[in-house]
């Protein structure tokens, strides 16, 4: 194991060390702050945090969408109208929109992600014969 391999490492076990109930999971799986008030995020600097942000707010963001969107279709049922389930379906739609908006503006201070050049396709020539994709001639 290489030395940033370790440190990688011993970070991801002390940041997966302080989930250990079901309210800081819960916590950790629905927002991006709760990750960036802990180790080893709290000490880096803005622009990684930035970066992770820009990298995985995203995926926080749609957690959100799913649940809103989710009781929102529940709440449309006839069997389930109730105004909480509503209530909490729009919470959920806007703490996506609040995740996605802050994912834009984490890019606009770290910048766009990296992206990787295109890989190269091979010339396609007579000899090779009609193949459509699946393999079979």
């Amino acid at each position: 194991m290489n030395r940033a391999s370790a440190s990688c490492v011993s970070e991801c076990e002390s940041h997966n060390a302080v989930m250990d109930t079901t309210i800081t999971r819960a916590l950790g799986f629905f927002f991006a702050s709760w990750h960036l008030r802990q180790p080893p995020l709290a000490e880096a600097t803005r622009d990684e945090r930035a970066r992770w942000c820009r990298d995985h707010c995203g995926v926080f963001a749609g957690r959100w969408f799913a649940l809103g969107v989710g009781l929102w279709l529940l709440f449309m049922t006839p069997f389930v109208s109730s105004v909480p389930v509503a209530v909490l379906a729009l919470v959920g739609i806007s703490l996506g929109i609040w995740h996605i908006a802050w994912q834009i503006v984490a890019q606009k201070r770290a910048g766009a992600p990296p992206i990787e050049p295109p890989v190269p396709f091979r010339e396609h020539t007579d000899d090779e014969g009609e193949d459509d994709g699946d393999g079979k001639r």
